[in-house]
């Protein structure tokens, strides 16, 4: 089986962008609400979520559901159940007990005043547990903050596998991807949309809008056909999802003074996402289909680093915020620090054994002679 390495990629480079991505939260104050904020706001920090985050979750699911085809090549459905558990649940609620707390108390911190300890604020932040998911995770009570990624993506994955096992039943065991065009793929925005009205938006999609994307990432993506033809156009598919991200968001925010073009309720929001996604899956497939030791480590390091990012961010916030020089040194300290301290906290839990099992790093197998 060959393995598509620009998968890989592009999940760590989707991962690594949330750094940028977290840390202009901190400088959109007006737009966003968030854990600790800047007192002077950019429409240039605002400009680069709005570039981001339409693609960025979508992207990831998709991802999912191309790596869930392979995976049940080669493991049965129970096996497969399994390693999801042990990547995303345990990691879930291993996060919510030692990463959202860190969170919850800079949080608590900056909007409210609180100077007392942190292990009075870790039980104000478990003692609101009751009222979720109604607390307020900005004033630093119950929150799954940025885990929700993880919770979504098991039950996505659960209930994928639940539909593929009923198709394998009804149509057989030997399941073929369906080779659609180009055009017709790109249209599969239309359902995306419309399902961003069954439930709470989350990162601008619903749960039911992330399944989609995962199942169009099975059903539709994973094949060789597909990827071709993504491949083939990707150069058009950045033109467009340019073109959409620029002229449909970034100008209709800006000079039309309407922010409501950013957010899953509007078709145009889910288009230039879904463009994006297809564009980078077509770009990853023609420039990032290569393997070597920084693009294996970083691969390896995706998922813990989701974890343990954004507790290291919104730490190193709080504090750079006040640091008396202009806003955008700032925002690049926030960037460049919470990067270094995340990996550095990754190279201390892969060597644990018992805590590494907690962030979902699979223990590494022995070569045999």
């Amino acid at each position: 089986m060959v393995r598509l390495h620009f998968i890989d990629n592009l999940r760590w480079i989707a991962i690594l962008l949330l750094f940028p991505t977290h840390a202009a939260f901190v400088f959109c104050a007006g737009w966003y609400s968030y854990y600790v904020m800047s007192p002077y706001p950019s429409v240039a920090a605002h400009c680069l979520t709005v570039a981001i985050e339409p693609w960025i979750m979508p992207l990831l699911f998709c991802i999912a559901g191309i790596s869930t085809t392979f995976a049940l090549q080669k493991r049965t459905p129970l096996a497969y159940l399994k390693e999801r558990a042990g990547r995303l649940l345990v990691p879930f609620f291993a996060g919510v007990v030692i990463v959202c707390p860190v969170i919850a108390y800079f949080a608590l911190k900056f909007h409210t005043g609180y100077d007392g300890s942190y292990a009075g604020a870790v039980v104000h932040f478990f003692s609101s547990f009751s009222a979720f998911p109604y607390t307020n995770g900005m004033t630093g009570e119950f929150s799954v903050d940025h885990l929700w990624f993880l919770l979504f993506l098991f039950l996505v994955s659960l209930a994928a596998l639940c539909l593929i096992q009923l198709s394998r039943r009804l149509i057989g065991s030997r399941f073929t991807s369906i080779v659609m065009p180009l055009p017709v793929l790109l249209l599969l925005f239309i359902p995306a949309w419309l399902l961003n009205a069954a439930g709470p938006n989350v990162g601008g999609y619903s749960l039911p809008s992330y399944l989609l994307f995962f199942l169009i990432g099975y059903a539709l993506v994973a094949s060789d056909e597909a990827q071709v033809s993504l491949d083939k156009n990707w150069a058009l598919l950045v033109a467009l999802w340019i073109a959409l991200t620029a002229g449909v968001m970034w100008i209709g925010g800006i000079m039309l003074g309407n922010w409501g073009f950013f957010w899953g309720s509007s078709p145009l929001y889910v288009l230039t996402g879904w463009a994006g996604v297809l564009a980078l899956l077509g770009t990853g497939r023609h420039l990032l289909n290569f393997s070597n030791t920084i693009t294996e480590y970083l691969a390896g390091a995706s998922y813990p680093v989701y974890i343990i990012h954004h507790a290291v961010l919104v730490a190193a916030a709080y504090y750079l915020i006040a640091v008396p020089v202009p806003p955008v040194v700032q925002f690049t300290l926030i960037v460049l620090i919470s990067l270094f301290v995340t990996f550095a906290c990754y190279e201390i839990v892969r060597r644990i054994p018992v805590v590494r099992a907690l962030f979902g790093i699979a223990v590494q197998k022995k070569d045999t002679a």
